[in-house]
């Protein structure tokens, strides 16, 4: 078996450990939270109070990689730790006026360190693409990762100081809250992302003749390989509420916020003689955010209760991409990107004794290999990321125990971050005639013609220079969700409540953060991935969304609730497992779904999708999904996944154990179908489907060649087993 065949070649000349690599492994996640809090009435008008909040988190084995399979050796640890001490002195000041002052200092740890099978500073990966396999008589193919996950070893550690000064104040009709906070933020940190290279192979014959056609590493050019970010953000609002006549009531405020961003990223003459771009622009950003809050109790009644609200709401920056903008200057780190017969020999056994004979910075001794810069940098238009929301409700109380409540909500978030590549071709060099004319950013000739692999170093505007990823703010979020829910309080204690969704979420992108790299990552395009132009469904779309839990009345003193929630409708993209435009990622292209009735579709496209087609273990989202992307490159999102859910047992009994005190013994099962049989309470849910991998190009005819996944569209079965918790409680 391939596996079989993966595994002799990873520990015979890979110096994989012989212990198991594949399968399921018990894991470990230990947390420790310690929680102190005193109260000191100072005086009769002034109370302190002292609050620290401690949590140490261990996340063994939590940290995965990004290949469709991926080694026990490579997953990552990652150890947390979290420290919250706020002092707090509230004062009264008169009847109508109360004075707070809160000061909060905040000190977070968060190291990613890889596996203990590997050495602490880690060792390249091995990515070994193509690899075939036979099920139920179909070839299927897939990527296999060992070595190093790639962002390990990283830390950062932050100290955050944080002021707030609020001041309340009520007359007989208004109560108005006045403040202002200030925040500073000192990081420092070690980023990790691709900092300890890979090697690409085209399938197992190729790993087992230790012949790679791909190496890529972001190299330090110094010792010193850390950060330092300093932040300041300043906040000034006002509220007030009142009630303007029986039974409303106004909430409405103003927020004003500012945040600084002390440190930027170096200026890089390259760039700026080449693209004219300036890499060390800084981030200062200004933003008024007024909302409103109407509450309309009709009549006083308590039983016809109408909300509406909305308001602008205002992101921070994220700081790991500040940081990310930070290393990535051009003068702190270079890129390696070589293949064919610049690619170096792999020896992962010295690796693995010795991680700094890794190959590195001597590359750049070879005049045949380019010393280039990975850019990442923020735009000069970059802004704050903004929110638009509103709501509408109404409920009525039919009674003190019947409930019954209709929600709208309407949320816009513009100008989202996003990277886009300016060093990029800004028109194709050919277009796939036989894949609705995409384009593809690489001379064709410059295409490996035996396994279809596409060198993005081809299709540069300057050559001077690897990627130059900006971050502009250009992402766009439409969102519209109905809520229905109630409540019944049948009999004594015993109650119903149930809660219906309805959502329709589109965007333009979703990357929502992380590494510059990541946006380009998650983004599905058809060929220009700077074309951000398209709303189609986003990746964390869901349709339908329905949660009921129900107690039966307490007897004997034992309680019984059973909860079922599920969701269905989330979304998923046939994509091809391959670099098709020549844009640097081999992950993100969505594959062109040729029709098998068309007859000028090769043979084997038409029968590897009749096959699919015809599998009755294929779930019947992706056979409808391929249906309407026949002749065309499938949409962004295209597959509707159906509707899951899981139940959970609750069973709760107390004993009374002297007077006021008592004992109460619990038992949880969540997930309690799984309880009963292995394939209950589980979803069949699909991500992005790799339908196709490359396998080679045609130069002649300026086409790619593909095998075709045999498994498209069969589910692995996902969710979480069965759990049991035991609780036991002890109230006086």
């Amino acid at each position: 078996m391939s596996l079989d065949r993966y595994i002799d070649i990873a520990r015979n000349k890979y110096g994989v450990a012989n212990s198991p690599q594949f399968g399921a492994f018990d894991k470990k996640q230990n947390t420790d939270a310690l929680f102190a809090r005193i109260d000191w009435q100072l005086n009769p008008t002034n109370l302190l109070t002292i609050r620290d909040n401690f949590v140490n988190d261990r996340n063994n084995q939590g940290l995965g990689d990004n290949s469709s399979i991926n080694l026990y050796e490579v997953y990552g640890d990652v150890h947390s730790i979290d420290n919250s001490l706020l002092a707090t002195l509230r004062t009264v000041l008169g009847t109508r006026t109360i004075h707070e002052l809160k000061l909060q200092h905040l000190y977070t740890l968060e190291e990613s360190t890889p596996n203990t099978q590997l050495p602490s500073a880690n060792i390249p990966r091995a990515i070994v693409e193509q690899v075939e396999s036979a099920v139920d008589n179909k070839n299927v193919y897939t990527t296999i990762q060992l070595g190093g996950q790639r962002y390990c070893p990283e830390n950062f550690y932050n100290h955050v100081l944080h002021l707030i000064d609020n001041l309340y104040y009520n007359t007989r009709t208004i109560h108005y809250t006045l403040g202002f906070d200030l925040m500073y933020t000192h990081m420092d940190s070690r980023y990790g992302s691709e900092a300890n290279g890979r090697f690409y192979f085209t399938g197992l014959n190729n790993f087992d003749n230790l012949q790679p056609y791909r190496y890529v590493r972001e190299v330090y050019l110094n010792p010193d390989q850390r950060v330092a970010q300093n932040i300041l953000n300043a906040g000034l609002y006002a509220q007030m509420q009142t009630k303007l006549f029986r039974g409303f009531d106004v909430t409405a405020g103003l927020r004003m916020d500012n945040a600084t961003y002390f440190n930027k990223g170096n200026f890089n003459e390259t760039v700026y003689r080449d693209l004219g771009l300036r890499t060390d622009n800084g981030l200062n950003t200004f933003q008024i955010q007024p909302r409103l809050q109407i509450t309309w109790d009709i009549n006083e009644k308590q039983q016809d209760i109408l909300r509406l609200g909305g308001g602008i709401f205002a992101s921070d920056i994220n700081n790991y991409a500040m940081i990310n903008n930070m290393v990535f200057d051009g003068t702190k780190v270079m890129s390696v990107d070589v293949q064919g017969q610049l690619v170096p020999s792999p020896d992962f056994p010295s690796y693995r004794k010795n991680p700094l004979s890794a190959p590195g910075a001597e590359l750049f001794n070879n005049p045949d290999i380019p010393k280039t810069a990975t850019i990442n940098m923020n735009g000069a238009e970059a802004k704050v990321p903004v929110v638009y929301k509103t709501n509408l409700s109404y409920t009525h109380f039919f009674s003190d125990r019947l409930r019954l409540g209709i929600s709208g909500y309407a949320t816009l978030a513009r100008n989202n971050y996003m990277y886009i590549d300016r060093n990029m071709a800004d028109q194709p060099f050919f277009r796939l005639t036989t894949e609705a004319n995409r384009g593809v950013y690489v001379p064709a000739e410059s295409i490996h013609p035996t396994n279809g692999a596409t060198d993005w170093m081809q299709g540069r505007k300057s050559h001077q220079i690897g990627r130059v990823l900006e971050l502009v703010s250009e992402g766009k979020v439409n969102q519209f969700a109905f809520v229905v829910d109630g409540v019944w309080r049948y009999f004594k204690d015993g109650e119903l409540a149930f809660s219906y969704t309805w959502n329709d979420t589109k965007d333009n992108t979703s990357y929502n953060g992380n590494v510059a790299n990541s946006a380009t990552l998650a983004q599905m395009v058809v060929d220009d991935p700077r074309d951000l132009s398209r709303m189609t469904y986003s990746n964390s779309q869901f349709r339908h969304k329905a949660v009921f839990y129900g107690t039966l009345p307490t007897i004997w003193g034992i309680s019984t609730g059973i909860r079922f929630s599920g969701m269905g409708g989330t979304r998923y993209s046939l994509v091809v497992n391959g670099n098709i435009n020549g844009d640097f990622v081999a992950s993100n292209d969505l594959a062109y779904i040729a029709s098998p009735n068309d007859p000028t579709t090769p043979s084997y496209l038409q029968d590897g999708i009749r096959s699919i087609l015809d599998n009755p273990d294929a779930e019947e989202s992706v056979k409808e999904y391929l249906r309407n992307s026949f002749g065309t490159v499938a949409e962004r999102n295209g597959g509707i996944n159906g509707f899951y859910g899981t139940f959970d047992l609750r069973l709760a009994k107390k004993f009374q154990v002297y007077k006021t005190q008592n004992l109460e013994l619990s038992v949880d099962i969540f997930n309690v179908a799984n309880l009963l049989g292995k394939k209950w309470g589980a979803g069949h849910n699909l991500g992005n489907q790799y339908v196709y991998t490359v396998k080679s190009f045609d130069a002649e005819q300026k086409r790619f060649v593909y095998n075709v996944n045999a498994n498209t569209g069969v589910s692995s079965l996902n969710g979480n087993p069965y759990q049991v918790q035991i609780g036991l409680r002890y109230s006086f």
